[in-house]
């Protein structure tokens, strides 16, 4: 292997790396480094399936104080940091595997030698460029929605949109994969005015907890994520992604070593007999963190809520009990029934704890009642969804993965020593990290599951 330009050795490969940090001169006019792989010590870039804005730390090696003497940092948003990384020997199109991202530095630290000034370092924490943006308070007087009394009527998404496309600029979402919502501003009150302390990020974090998205017999909550690919922000209800589970399933992870590749289909683990194709098996599931909800989860997320709102017309407060039963057929539906597995239907996992059965939440809010009603149902639906079973994988590293896709996990062997068949499946990606070590790399990957199959196989039926 002979490096070229920006080309560095990672597991073994060849990866294309270029760490750039610009900003004022310490002297007259802008400046700029460029960090070689090997002055950065660690790199670590974290994506949120909750979180639309990507956040970093870079450890970087400052040998007599050379970047202070290069870059002058203000901490006022001019201080940037870009980064690109992607393997360059993988063969899959280049924006697919392509890591990035245009950061500001939020906070850096330095870690000063006593004794030698060459091994001095400085660690930066990274906020996406355009959450900076979306950091900024709403001038005083700024109002969203439909305009006062017989306005016209505005859906929470377009508000959302109209936010983003005002701070991050005209062309930054994706009309295709962007649902407005059934949630609309139509009583009190007729429009959004956000109050005097809120920054732009606070009002979209709001918008998006009363957002919901009438989905058949569910209300769903959406989730405004960034796709690396498109460079453009999507809303979408959870319950249209979990229906997409097989166009989004990203790969397939094994347990256990594969010992007879031929023959996998007689243990009733993995009622297919099939050869697993290459890219099946390539993914050893070793190193996991599998957990279960506790009993503390069932107490504050499984529970019913009691709901109030105010009737401003009859000046009176309405209350309604809401149950998980008024939810549970139509979450297993949209939720469950929608992953295909091979000899059996999967069974919802839902650690219920029936004694406190009549125990009710209070969920208040200044809405219609049929509103609130709507976004109880969708809190409610996503507790059932993202407090489910739980599992961490350590892996290799790979840049195309992304929280928001789904992955198989299945028995490689069946001779393989019994594991919990709660393990095996298809579970949703809500979080990856991207740890660089000097010449290693690797993912720590966060997932939830809805529900235990008969199965390891999970069959994609379009």
């Amino acid at each position: 292997m002979k490096p070229g330009k920006d080309i560095y050795p990672i597991n073994g490969s060849e990866f294309f790396c270029k760490f750039n940090l610009t900003g004022p001169g310490a002297g007259s006019g802008p400046a700029e480094i460029n960090f070689t792989k090997s002055a950065v010590v660690t790199f670590e870039l974290e994506e949120n399936f909750f979180e639309p804005f990507a956040s970093a730390s870079v450890t970087v090696n400052n040998p007599f104080d050379f970047i202070e003497n290069t870059v002058f940092t203000r901490g006022d948003g001019r201080d940037k940091f870009k980064i690109t990384l992607f393997n360059n020997l993988d063969t899959r199109p280049k924006d697919e595997i392509k890591l990035e991202y245009d950061f500001v530095i939020a906070n850096e630290s330095n870690s000063v030698s006593k004794t030698d000034r060459s091994n001095n370092f400085k660690t930066y924490t990274l906020i996406e460029e355009n959450y900076f943006k979306l950091n900024e308070k709403i001038p005083y007087g700024k109002r969203y929605g439909g305009g006062g009394r017989g306005g016209p009527a505005v859906a929470i998404g377009d508000i959302i949109q109209e936010i983003l496309e005002e701070v991050i600029g005209p062309g930054c979402i994706d009309e295709e994969n962007w649902e407005p919502g059934d949630m609309v501003i139509d009583n009190f009150p007729e429009y959004i005015i956000p109050p005097i302390s809120f920054r732009y990020s606070d009002l979209i974090k709001y918008l998006l907890r009363i957002y919901y998205f009438i989905d058949g017999d569910l209300s769903c909550q959406g989730f405004l994520t960034f796709d690396r690919v498109k460079k453009k922000y999507q809303l979408r209800p959870i319950s249209k992604i979990f229906g997409e589970n097989s166009k989004l399933t990203q790969e397939t992870f094994g347990v256990g070593d594969l010992t007879n590749m031929q023959n996998i289909g007689d243990s009733p683990d993995n009622p297919i007999d099939e050869k697993i194709p290459t890219n099946e098996y390539t993914n050893a599931l070793k190193s996991t963190n599998f957990t279960t909800p506790m009993v503390t989860y069932s107490n504050e997320f499984f529970t019913n809520y009691s709901i109030a709102t105010t009737d401003r017309e009859l000046g009176i407060e309405v209350k309604k009990l809401m149950t998980i039963k008024d939810v549970k057929e139509a979450w297993t539906k949209s939720f469950v029934d929608v992953f295909k597995y091979v000899g059996g239907k999967p069974e919802p996992f839902l650690p219920l704890n029936q004694s406190k059965s009549e125990i009710f939440k209070p969920f208040i809010l200044p809405y219609k009642k049929e509103h609130v009603k709507h976004i109880a149902k969708a809190q409610m639906v996503s507790n059932l969804t993202f407090f489910n079973l739980q599992l961490a994988i350590d892996n290799i590293g790979d840049t195309a993965r992304k929280p928001g896709k789904f992955i198989d996990v299945f028995k490689r062997n069946k001779e393989e020593e019994i594991v919990d068949k709660k393990l095996l499946g298809r579970w949703f990606v809500t979080k990856v990290r991207h740890l660089f070590n000097k010449d290693k790399y690797y993912n720590v990957m966060s997932c939830i599951k809805t529900c235990t199959g008969p199965g390891m196989k999970v069959k994609d039926v379009s």
